[in-house]
């Protein structure tokens, strides 16, 4: 079993902001469901990589200049999340993009409307992009008790590449901060805090309700850390780590398979590519999957 924790949707208007992307990295022609954008072509690639649930963190909230990278607005339709979520329950987790900047929509009532009429219970935010605050900014604090309260796991983007709009904003002491504050609140730390690597590591040691999914940054630099941190594993940390690709970014069975070549203990790899998303995403509470 595969569980995704970053597989993004290609289907129309899910897919707009990472076919700019992709179509910018010259790597179009290597995520076919790119060019067809059906559910159809979307769950192949799902089925011939192998992966058994796809986590759709897509996105909705305006585009930003970070130094010499100006990133386009993610568009995805948080019904659009519902509606696969709904037709293929137990295979896709849609998560709802939230605009902490209040631009695309209001906030609170968005997130409201998703949790509670769209019966989503995973919520994307990207503050350092747009308002362009930290992650422990207290304008965020309603975000994440409404999240607390309703047992719905948060997925912070935590890029200092293309995170907020100085590197320091990756810096896991914000995340251990919300962390702290809110004991209750499951957190998957998307991009893994990276470059933060080791440092990123050592908070999530102290903390049961954090989870780092550094996805394609597991083989830049700090790969080796991560490999020591997980099969050493003197402080548990094999039980903090998610799987992800990244995907449509990255073509799917080849992300796949590179991450399970790599020189991972045995006994963990069930651990990171399925056991702790679990955990973090709470599906043993969830009607639609049976663990």
């Amino acid at each position: 079993m595969i569980i995704d924790c970053r597989c993004r949707l290609t289907v129309d208007g899910a897919a707009d902001y990472f076919v700019d992307r992709v179509t910018h990295a010259g790597k179009l022609a290597g995520v076919p469901a790119l060019s067809e954008r059906t559910l159809d072509a979307f769950f192949a690639e799902l089925d011939a990589a192998g992966v058994t649930i796809a986590v759709s963190v897509s996105g909705c909230n305006p585009g930003a200049k970070l130094g010499r990278f100006e990133l386009p607005a993610r568009t995805a339709s948080n019904d659009v999340m519902a509606q696969v979520q709904r037709a293929y329950p137990g295979r896709f987790i849609g998560v709802a993009g939230i605009d902490v900047s209040n631009t695309m929509h209001n906030a609170m009532d968005e997130l409201r409307r998703c949790v509670d009429e769209l019966g989503l219970f995973a919520v994307f935010i990207e503050p350092g992009r747009a308002p362009g605050c930290n992650l422990d900014d207290r304008s965020l604090y309603p975000v994440y008790e409404f999240c607390e309260l309703k047992r719905v796991t948060l997925i912070p983007q935590t890029s200092g590449l293309l995170g907020g709009r100085l590197l320091d904003y990756a810096n896991p002491k914000y995340i251990e901060t919300v962390a702290d504050d809110f004991p209750g609140l499951n957190i998957i730390c998307g991009h893994g805090c990276y470059p933060y690597v080791r440092e990123a590591i050592v908070m999530a040691y102290r903390r049961d309700n954090v989870w780092l999914s550094p996805d394609s940054y597991v083989h830049h630099l700090g790969r080796d850390d991560w490999i020591q941190a997980v099969n050493y594993d003197a402080l548990g940390f094999a039980s903090r780590f998610v799987f992800a690709s990244a995907y449509p970014l990255n073509a799917l069975k080849p992300q796949v398979d590179r991450f399970q070549a790599m020189p991972w203990a045995p006994e963990a790899l069930p651990k990171l590519l399925y056991k702790n998303a679990v955990a973090a995403l709470r599906l043993n509470e969830r009607s639609a999957f049976d663990f």
